[in-house]
C-alpha cells in the first residue's frame, strides 16, 4: 500500500492510472502521448486566457487500450498527462492551475529542481537549465527487475543519467516533452516577430505610393530631402578628395616634382583647390543619372527602388510565415505519408527536430533580399531537408541520447542570438528603404517657422493693445453670447414648465379660479339651506343632501338654484319682494363668471405651450453653435488619434480582407490543414491523374501595365502641361524622329514618311516584353494625341479616365455580348442602360429599350432594317421583290444613310436628300412633296431620317412636324441623333429635342459628345419585340428559346451582329462616376465655350460668320476673309486649307467643310474645351494669315 508519509505532498495520494498485473505487481501504463502531442503542444498557441481547454490524460487500464479523461488546463500551461513511475505512485505531472508541480521519489531537493524548470516562465532560463541539468530531471528510487533487454533497474542498455544510474524511457519522453514545451513556445515568439516586423512595412510602402502618386509629391520629398542629398555628395566629394590626396603622398619624388607641389602655403591650398574641383567636376560628368534626368524624375527613381525593396522584404517575410505556419509543427507529416492515423514513438521527436531546424534557417534566410521568394523557399526545404541535426535511422545511440541537449542549445541560440539579429536587420532595411524621419520630413515647415518667428514675435508686440482689445471683444462676445442665447432661452424654458404666474403669457392666476368656484359653491350652498324646498328635499338638508349638492355644484349642476328661479319667474313680484328672484340671478352671474375663467385658463394653457416650443426654437441656435465649436475643437486635438485608429482600422480590414480570400479560395487537404505550398515531394497519384503547377498569366499582365503605364502616362501627362500655353496660340515644341518637331498633339509627317519611320516588322519569333514596349511607344509617338486641348477636329475627342478603366475591363473580361450565357451581368447593364435612355427620349412604354452597336453608322443600319422587316414583314424573307422602298433623309444628312441603302438593296438613288432652310434644318413641306412625288413615281416611302446635330452646321431638325408628315403615309421615322441627341441630359438644351418621342427609333451616340471610349453607339425603340420579329433567327445551335418571362435576354437575337462588344459597360461606368447632373453640366460648359468661340468670331472684322451665335450644337464654322470674301470660292478654299495644315504645327487641328463661297472653318467644341484654348486657336489663325 502506498504510505503517504512518505511524501506529504497534498498533489501526492492518487491512486488514478494505477493497474494490477496478474502477479499482484502494480505496473505504469504504457506512455503514449505522440498519438495526441500535435493537440497538446498546440494548446498554448490556439487557447485563450478566458477559456480553459480540454488536454487529454492518458490512463490505461488493464488490458484495455489508452483510455482518454479530460483535464481542465490553463492558458500558458502545458498539460503531459498523469504519469506513474514504476511499481510507486512517485511522479506525477499537470496539476490544474499555476501551481503545478513535478515530485519525483522521495528527495524534497529533486522535487524542488523539477517545479522550479517546470514553473520557470522566463523560456530561454529554462532552456539553459534543460541542458545544463537534463540528467537530474527524474531518477525512481524504487527499481523493478530488469527485463530481457533491460538494464539495472530494468532500463535501456547503456543509458545512465548523472548520478551513475540508468535512465529509463520515461525519463527520456520526459526530456523530449519539456524540449516540445520550448519549441512550441519559440514557434510562437517567433511568428508574433515576424508578424510584428512585417505588418508596419506596409505604412512605409504606402507612404512611397503617395510621393509617386502626383509629381506634387514628388517635389515636396526631393526638397524634404535635399539637404541629405547635399550632404551626401558633399561627403563624396570629401573622400575622392583625401583618396587622391592619400595617392599623391604615395606617388614617386618624380611625379611630385611634375606636379609642380611647392612647399609654400600658397601651392599646397592650389593643389587643394585643384583635386577638390577634379572631384566636383568628376562628380558631375559621370553621374549619368545627374545629367539625364531631372531632380523629380531622380527622386522618382528613387522612391520606386525603396518602394521596391520594401515590398521584397515584405514579400520574403510574408513567405517565411507561411512557410512557418505550414511546415512548422506538422503532425500530420506522417499521416499524410503513411496513410495511417497516428505516428511511433519516435517520428513525433523528428517534427520537433525539423521544426528547429526549419526556424533556424527562415531566420538566417528572410532578410536576404537579393533572393527571391521562390529561391528563398527552395533555400529553406533544401537547408532543413540537407540539416545534420535531424535524427535519422542510422544514428547511434549516444547521439540520440544527446538529441534533446543539442536541440536545447539549438532553440537557445535562435532566441538569444538569431531573433535579436533578425530583428537588427530588419530594421536596418526598413531605415535602408522606409520612409524618411520625421524630422528630415519637417524640417521645412520647422524652419519656415523658425525664420519667421522673429516676424510673428514683433508683429505680436506691436499690435500687443489691438491683440488684447481683440481679446478682450472675443470674450465679451462668447459672453453675451452665453447669457443671451443659451442662459436666458433655458430660464424663460423654466419658467414656463414650473407655470409661473408673473409670466409675460399669464392671463390669470390658478387662485383666482379656484376662489370663485368656491365662492359659487358656498352660494349654491346657502342659498338651498335657506330654501329646502327649491332643492326638492324639503325640509331641513342634512350633510349628506348638502355634499351631494356641492358635488353637482363642482360639475356645473345648479339645479336647486334653477327650480327657485323658474318658481319665481310665475310670480316675479314676489319673488322680487321676497329677494330669492335676485338671489338667484347673482348666483348665475357668478356661474358665467367661473365658466369664462375656466375658458381663460383653457387659452392660457395653449399660450403656455406656444411659449415653451418658442423657448426651444430660441435655443436652438445656441446649442447648435456650441455643439459645432465643441466638435471642432475636439477635432482640432483629435485628429491625429482618429487618423490614427482609422489607419488601422483600415489595415485590419485588408488583412481580414485576404484571409478570406486565402480561405475561399484555398482547397484544404483531407485533414483540414490549407496548404501553403507544396514543398514536399509529389503525393501518389492514381493513374491518368495529372499534377499542374499554377499559371502566372496574372503576374505578367500586372508586369506589362506596369510597364505599359510608364508610357501612357507621359503621353497623357504632355497633354496636360501643354494646356497651360494654348491660350498663346502656339502648343510646346518637342523634336521628333528624322529632326522632325512636333507638339504634344501630334507629330505630323507624311504616309511614306511615316512608314520609314515605323519600320514595321512583324517577326518569325517573338521579342517579349522590350519589343512590345516599344512598339507602343512608337505608336504613342507618332499617333495624334486626343486628349490635347488643341484637338477641335472631329465629333468625339480624347475619353475620360473612367473610359480608360472601363476598357480595361472590357479587354479583361474579353467576352461576346450576344448571349446571355457567356455575358450576363454584361447583358443586365446592356438592357438597364438602353432602357433608361429609351425613357429619356420618351419612349417610356413595358417594351421600350435597344441595343448597343459598333458607331452610328451601325445603328442607322440596324435601324433601316427594322423599319423595313417590320414595316414590309415579307422582306425578311423574299427580299425587297416588287417593292421599290424609298428613303428620305436631310440634305444635311450622314452620309451613312447612303451606305446603309446600298448595303440592302434599295441603291443610293432612292436616297432621296430633302432640302434645308438657312440654318440647315430639314423643310417639312418640301418632305411631303418629295414623298408624294414618289408616291406618284410607283415607289414606296419607307422611312424619313430626321437629324439631331447635322455633321457640319450641327443643326436640329423640326420632329414634329416630320413626325406628322411619317404619320401620315405610313413611314417609319427615326431620328440620327449620333452627335446631338446627348443634349437630352441638359436642362437647358433639351429643348432642341421637341417632339423627338413620336418616332420610331433614336441613335445616339455616348462616345461623341459624353466622352465614352469610341465606338459607343445605342440604337433605342418604343417596343424591342419589333427589333427582334425584325431580326430574330432560328440559330438553334445559339439561342436556346425565349425566356418564361417574354424577355429577350440573348441580345444578339434583336440585332443583325452576331459578334457583338459589350460597349454598355462604358455608359454604365461613365454614369456611376459622373452621374445625369455631371453630363448636363459639362454639355452646358461646351455649348457656353462654342458660343464664346463663336462671339470671338463675330467680333472679329478678319472673320466671317457661318454658324449662328450661339450655335446650334458644339460646331462653330467661319472663313477667315480680312479683307472680305473671294469672288472665287477655290481661293477661299486654298486660304482655308492652307492655314488648316500650319495649324497643326502649333498644336491645334481642326476641320473644314465645303459652302458655298468654298470651304470654311469647322472648329468642334468638346465637353473639355477650355476658353483660353479657343482663345488660342483664333490668334493662331490670324497670325497664320498673316504670315
Amino acid at each position: 500500500m502506498y504510505d503517504p508519509t512518505l511524501d506529504p505532498d497534498p498533489i501526492l495520494g492518487s491512486s488514478q492510472g494505477l493497474c494490477e498485473t496478474a502477479t499482484g505487481h502494480r505496473q505504469r501504463p504504457t506512455l503514449e502521448l505522440s498519438k495526441h502531442l500535435d493537440y497538446v503542444l498546440l494548446q498554448p498557441l490556439y487557447s485563450s486566457q478566458r477559456h480553459r481547454q480540454k488536454i487529454p490524460k492518458l490512463v490505461k487500464n488493464p488490458g484495455e487500450p489508452t483510455a482518454l479523461t479530460n483535464a481542465t488546463e490553463p492558458n500558458h500551461t502545458l498539460s503531459f498527462g498523469q504519469c506513474i513511475s514504476p511499481a510507486r505512485r512517485d511522479v506525477y505531472c499537470g496539476r490544474p492551475g499555476p501551481t503545478r508541480r513535478l515530485a519525483v521519489g522521495q528527495t524534497a531537493a529533486r522535487k524542488h529542481q523539477i517545479r522550479h524548470l517546470l514553473t520557470r516562465t522566463d523560456l530561454p532560463t529554462t532552456l539553459y537549465h534543460l541542458r545544463a541539468h537534463r540528467t537530474y530531471l527524474l531518477v525512481p528510487t524504487n527499481r523493478r527487475a530488469p527485463g530481457p533487454h533491460q538494464g539495472p533497474a530494468g532500463l535501456e542498455e547503456g543509458e545512465v543519467n548523472a548520478l551513475g544510474e540508468t535512465k529509463s524511457p520515461y525519463e527520456k519522453e520526459l526530456e523530449w516533452l519539456l524540449v516540445s514545451k520550448a519549441t512550441v513556445q519559440a514557434y510562437g515568439v517567433l511568428l508574433n516577430t515576424l508578424l510584428e516586423q512585417t505588418i508596419p512595412l506596409s505604412n512605409d510602402i504606402w507612404y512611397w505610393d503617395e510621393v509617386l502618386g502626383s509629381y506634387t509629391f514628388t517635389a515636396i520629398y526631393t526638397i524634404q530631402t535635399s539637404p541629405l542629398r547635399l550632404w551626401d555628395w558633399t561627403k563624396d566629394i570629401y573622400e575622392d578628395s583625401r583618396d587622391r590626396f592619400a595617392r599623391l603622398r604615395e606617388a614617386p619624388e618624380e611625379t611630385l616634382s611634375a606636379t609642380s607641389i611647392g612647399t609654400n602655403v600658397t601651392a599646397r591650398w592650389k593643389t587643394f583647390y585643384g583635386l577638390v574641383r577634379d572631384s566636383i567636376r568628376e562628380r558631375s560628368v559621370t553621374d549619368i543619372q545627374a545629367r539625364v534626368l531631372s531632380p523629380l524624375a531622380k527622386s522618382r527613381s528613387e522612391a520606386r527602388r525603396k518602394q521596391a525593396g520594401l515590398k521584397r522584404l515584405r514579400e520574403m517575410s510574408a513567405s517565411g510565415l507561411g512557410v512557418l505556419m505550414d511546415e512548422g509543427l506538422n503532425f500530420d507529416i506522417a499521416e499524410d505519408n503513411t496513410g495511417s492515423h497516428g505516428m511511433d514513438g519516435s517520428d513525433w521527436n523528428v517534427v520537433v527536430e525539423r521544426s528547429v531546424a526549419l526556424m533556424d534557417t527562415v531566420l538566417r534566410n528572410v532578410t536576404a533580399l537579393e533572393t527571391g521568394v521562390s529561391e528563398f523557399e527552395d533555400i529553406v526545404f533544401a537547408s532543413v531537408a540537407d540539416d545534420p541535426e535531424i535524427s535519422s535511422r542510422s544514428m547511434g545511440m549516444g547521439e540520440l541520447r544527446d538529441k534533446p541537449a543539442k536541440l536545447c542549445k539549438r532553440l537557445q541560440n535562435i532566441l538569444s542570438t538569431h531573433i535579436p539579429a533578425h530583428v537588427q536587420a530588419q530594421q536596418h532595411l526598413r531605415s535602408q528603404y522606409g520612409r524618411p524621419s520625421r524630422l528630415v520630413r519637417y524640417w521645412l515647415p520647422a524652419t519656415a517657422l523658425l525664420l519667421s518667428s522673429t516676424t510673428i514675435l514683433r508683429i505680436v508686440v506691436n499690435r500687443k493693445a489691438a491683440i488684447l482689445q481683440w481679446i478682450q471683444d472675443l470674450g465679451s462676445t462668447m459672453q453675451d453670447f452665453w447669457m443671451n442665447w443659451i442662459v436666458d432661452p433655458t430660464k424663460k424654458i423654466i419658467k414656463t414648465i414650473r407655470h409661473d404666474e408673473g409670466s409675460e403669457v399669464a392671463i390669470m392666476s390658478r387662485e383666482s379660479l379656484k376662489g370663485d368656484r368656491d365662492s359659487l359653491e358656498r352660494m349654491v350652498v346657502d342659498f338651498a339651506i335657506d330654501n329646502p324646498q327649491a332643492s326638492g328635499m324639503g325640509g331641513s338638508l342634512s350633510e349628506e343632501h348638502i355634499a351631494e349638492i356641492r358635488a353637482k355644484v363642482k360639475e356645473g349642476d345648479l339645479t336647486p338654484v334653477l327650480r327657485a328661479y323658474e318658481k319665481d319667474l310665475r310670480r316675479p313680484f314676489v319673488g322680487t319682494v321676497r329677494g330669492d328672484l335676485v338671489r338667484t340671478l347673482l348666483i348665475q352671474v357668478q356661474k358665467t363668471k367661473v365658466d369664462v375663467e375656466v375658458a381663460l385658463s383653457g387659452i392660457d394653457a395653449l399660450l403656455k405651450s406656444q411659449e415653451l416650443v418658442f423657448g426651444f426654437v430660441g435655443l436652438t441656435p445656441g446649442i447648435l453653435v456650441c455643439i459645432g465649436v465643441g466638435r471642432y475643437i475636439s477635432g482640432m486635438f483629435g485628429e491625429r488619434r482618429g487618423q490614427k485608429y482609422g489607419h488601422r482600422a483600415g489595415q485590419m480590414i485588408r488583412v481580414l480582407r485576404n484571409i478570406d480570400r486565402i480561405l475561399t479560395t484555398s482547397t484544404p487537404s483531407p485533414s483540414g490543414i490549407l496548404s501553403y505550398k507544396d514543398h514536399e515531394s509529389a503525393p501518389q497519384t492514381s493513374i491518368g491523374s495529372v499534377n499542374e503547377s499554377p499559371l502566372n498569366r496574372a503576374d505578367e499582365v500586372q508586369d506589362l501595365l506596369n510597364s505599359v503605364q510608364e508610357l501612357i502616362i507621359p503621353f497623357i501627362r504632355r497633354a496636360d502641361e501643354e494646356a497651360a500655353v494654348k491660350h498663346t496660340g502656339h502648343g510646346i515644341s518637342q523634336q521628333g524622329g528624322s529632326g522632325s518637331s512636333g507638339t504634344a498633339l501630334v507629330e505630323a509627317h507624311k504616309p511614306a514618311e511615316l512608314v520609314k519611320l515605323l519600320d514595321l516588322q512583324l517577326p518569325e519569333t517573338g521579342g517579349g516584353k522590350n519589343a512590345l514596349l516599344d512598339v507602343i511607344q512608337q505608336v504613342l509617338k507618332y499617333s495624334v494625341n486626343t486628349w490635347d486641348q488643341g484637338f477641335l477636329d472631329k465629333l468625339y475627342a480624347s475619353t475620360n479616365p473612367v473610359g480608360v478603366v472601363s476598357e480595361l475591363i472590357l479587354a479583361t473580361l474579353n467576352t461576346n455580348s450576344h448571349v446571355y450565357q457567356v455575358s450576363p451581368a454584361l447583358t443586365v447593364i446592356e438592357k438597364a442602360i438602353t432602357k433608361k435612355f429609351a425613357n429619356l427620349y420618351g419612349f417610356t412604354g413595358p417594351h421600350a429599350g435597344g441595343f448597343s452597336t459598333q458607331g452610328g453608322s451601325g445603328s442607322n443600319l440596324s435601324a433601316l432594317i427594322i423599319a423595313r422587316n417590320t414595316l414590309y414583314p415579307e422582306t425578311k424573307t423574299d427580299g425587297n421583290g416588287t417593292y421599290n422602298f424609298v428613303i428620305f433623309t436631310s440634305a444635311h444628312g450622314h452620309y451613312s444613310f447612303e451606305k446603309a441603302a446600298q448595303m440592302i438593296g434599295l441603291g443610293s438613288r432612292n436616297l432621296v436628300p430633302v432640302p434645308v432652310d438657312a440654318v440647315g434644318a430639314m423643310i417639312p413641306s418640301e418632305l411631303e412633296r418629295l414623298i408624294l412625288a414618289a408616291k406618284d413615281a410607283g415607289k414606296t416611302p419607307l422611312l424619313v431620317n430626321a437629324t439631331a446635330g447635322s455633321t457640319v452646321l450641327g443643326s436640329f431638325d423640326p420632329f414634329e412636324e416630320i413626325a406628322a408628315v411619317a404619320r401620315k403615309h405610313g413611314m417609319w421615322m427615326h431620328v440620327d441623333g449620333a452627335w446631338g441627341g446627348s443634349v437630352v441630359f441638359s436642362e437647358t438644351q433639351r429643348r432642341k429635342l421637341k417632339g423627338v418621342h413620336l418616332a420610331d427609333s433614336v441613335a445616339v451616340n455616348p462616345h461623341k459628345m459624353l466622352g465614352a471610349p469610341t465606338t459607343c453607339s445605342l440604337l433605342l425603340g418604343k417596343d424591342l419585340r419589333q427589333f427582334h420579329r425584325a431580326n430574330t433567327l432560328p440559330a438553334g445551335y445559339l439561342f436556346h428559346g425565349a425566356d418564361a418571362d417574354g424577355e429577350v435576354w440573348d441580345l444578339a437575337d434583336l440585332t443583325p451582329q452576331c459578334g457583338r462588344r459589350p460597349d454598355s459597360l462604358k455608359v454604365m461606368l461613365s454614369w456611376t462616376y459622373y452621374g445625369a447632373e455631371g453630363y448636363g453640366r459639362m454639355i452646358d460648359e461646351a455649348f457656353n465655350a462654342a458660343a464664346y468661340l463663336a462671339g470671338l468670331v463675330e467680333k472679329n472684322k478678319d472673320f466671317v460668320l457661318v454658324s449662328q451665335n450661339p450655335p446650334p450644337c458644339l460646331q462653330v464654322c467661319f472663313y477667315y476673309a480680312p479683307r472680305g470674301l473671294e469672288e472665287v470660292p477655290e481661293k477661299n478654299t486654298a486660304q482655308t486649307a492652307g492655314i488648316v495644315e500650319r495649324l497643326v504645327e502649333r498644336g491645334f487641328m481642326v476641320d473644314h467643310a465645303p459652302g458655298e463661297r468654298g470651304n470654311f472653318f469647322r472648329v468642334v467644341v468638346n465637353v473639355q474645351t477650355r476658353k483660353g484654348t479657343l482663345d488660342g486657336l483664333v490668334k493662331a489663325i490670324v497670325d497664320i494669315g498673316k504670315e
